[in-house]
């Protein structure tokens, strides 16, 4: 008869091992889970936090490019040295916080950088900048208005 109530303890035993060996394994499994989770946000925060670094100016910096081209347009018709080297200096300070000036003359349209005032999108080439087009860090700010052969 003891050996019955053994058996019985030694099978419960068992039992009790192996539900507890899996709580084991699903928890196990729960907390990588959630590690993984909590790596995904922190990374996610890192790269928004970063995002909102870069473009922290953005609204500044875009209120800028009104007096900038004013700037410009009064130095090339003025040929005012101090006024050069003042557009001059200006410009590198914009740039520095990431503000770049789109290339556009001579290129293919791009829907992306530009606006066509006059001229066929198809196969057209800008002919002609009627105003610039900005990129701040990356992202077009303001795109630039083009004329297309």
């Amino acid at each position: 008869m003891s050996k019955k109530i053994v058996k019985k303890s030694s099978n419960a035993s068992s039992q009790q091992l192996a539900k507890l060996q899996q709580q084991l394994v699903e928890a196990q499994g729960k907390e990588r889970r959630v590690l993984a989770d909590y790596q995904n946000l922190v990374r996610r925060t890192g790269q928004e936090r970063l995002q909102l670094i870069k473009l922290a100016n953005r609204d500044l910096l875009v209120d800028l490019l009104g007096p900038l081209e004013h700037l410009t347009l009064a130095a090339n018709q003025s040929k005012d040295q101090g006024l050069v080297m003042i557009l001059e200096q200006f410009k590198r300070t914009l740039t520095e916080f990431g503000l770049v000036e789109i290339e556009v003359l001579g290129k293919e349209f791009d829907v992306n950088t530009m606006e066509a005032v006059e001229g066929s999108q198809e196969n057209g080439k800008v002919a002609q900048i009627v105003h610039k087009g900005y990129q701040l860090n990356g992202q077009v700010i303001q795109h630039a208005k083009v004329i297309l052969k």
